[in-house]
């Protein structure tokens, strides 16, 4: 009828994938550099330059990996999917972002 609390808890052999920490860091990196080349994209007044647009094409390739990984890391058996949706939610995101950005930028 009632169950003890040992009975309530059920242990299974899962662990965190490690693809999907590393696509959640690249993520959470991503996310920081991009917030930073506004800042100083905005106080250069839109003048950054060529290294800015350089850094922000590097960025938009490292979040499609972190995408990648994300995807990879869900084909994963046994594992906790906590780390690879927010990965790829994130990364996804950030994809998409950038390449809107990178159009904006080619039309004007």
């Amino acid at each position: 009828m009632f169950k003890h609390k040992k009975e309530i808890f059920k242990f299974s052999g899962r662990s965190h994938s490690l693809k999907g920490i590393i696509s959640v860091i690249i993520g959470s990196l991503s996310l920081i550099s991009l917030l930073i080349l506004s800042i100083i994209s905005s106080l250069s007044k839109g003048n950054g330059g060529l290294i800015i647009g350089f850094i922000g094409m590097l960025l938009f390739v490292i979040s499609i990996t972190g995408f990648i990984l994300g995807i990879k890391a869900c084909r994963e058996k046994e594992i906790y999917y906590t780390a690879p949706v927010t990965g790829m939610v994130i990364n996804g995101f950030l994809s998409i972002f950038f390449f809107v950005l990178y159009m904006v930028g080619v039309i004007i």
